[in-house]
């Protein structure tokens, strides 16, 4: 167990290392692209972002599904974790999504299918966190419904572009890339998504611990008033 506390650690080693080569890549492998020019850039970002944004999304809708039916600290606390990277994620694709649009279309905001299901999904999670830090006693279901629409919501973001037939790029154009793209966008991916991943790690195990500590006072408060009425 006393090596899993490391895991964490090895991630962000695994992201400082791959980060400079990505930067490199991106700005003076990849060739600049005839009509968006400079701005093209972003892509290797905004992608990579995008999927941790939705990776996260369905876990957290999965961990508290499970943190509703079993009542698990160990679930709760990843759908929290989960839930915030969202948000994180999220926001970043919102900002670079736009850049990329106003020099694709002219504008920043064309209220695309995916855009708008992508702006639905951080809201959710918003709210989910808000819930989950406010609630009242008994929010935990409406938290837990919240993060399910949400995880809900991430396949209706990959196929958005599909069924409604918009102007965002299709999820096919990912897969039609040159060669040289890829060797891009693998590194900065594998840096983001294990930066990612230890950021939630370590916000589980801080939400645990609180979880602790809570119970200790309660314990504690518990234990000072037996004591008095003892006496």
């Amino acid at each position: 167990m006393s090596m899993v506390r490391f895991v964490p650690v090895l991630l962000l080693a695994i992201a400082a290392a791959l980060f400079p080569s990505s930067v490199h890549t991106i700005f003076l492998d990849t060739p600049i692209e005839r009509q968006l020019g400079t701005v093209q850039k972003i892509f290797y970002f905004h992608v990579p972002l995008a999927w941790i944004m939705m990776l996260f999304g369905v876990v957290c809708g999965i961990a508290a599904g499970l943190q509703l039916r079993r009542h698990s600290r160990v679930a709760e606390a990843i759908a929290v974790a989960s839930g915030e990277m969202v948000i994180v994620a999220g926001l970043a694709v919102l900002i670079t999504g736009p850049i990329w649009g106003h020099a694709s279309w002219g504008h920043a905001w064309t209220w695309d299918a995916r855009q708008i299901t992508t702006g639905l999904l951080w809201l959710v999670f918003v709210a989910y966190i808000l819930v989950r830090r406010y609630g009242a006693a008994g929010s935990e279901r409406l938290a837990a419904a919240l993060a399910i629409f949400g995880a809900v919501d991430v396949p209706v973001i990959y196929y958005a572009v599909k069924i409604w037939k918009t102007t965002h790029p299709s999820t096919d154009t990912v897969g039609s890339l040159p060669s040289s793209m890829w060797t891009a966008l693998w590194p900065a991916l594998g840096a983001l998504l294990a930066t990612a991943v230890a950021i939630v790690w370590i916000r589980a195990r801080q939400e645990l611990t609180e979880m602790d500590l809570d119970d200790a006072w309660v314990d504690a408060e518990d234990l000072g008033a037996a004591k008095g009425e003892a006496t």
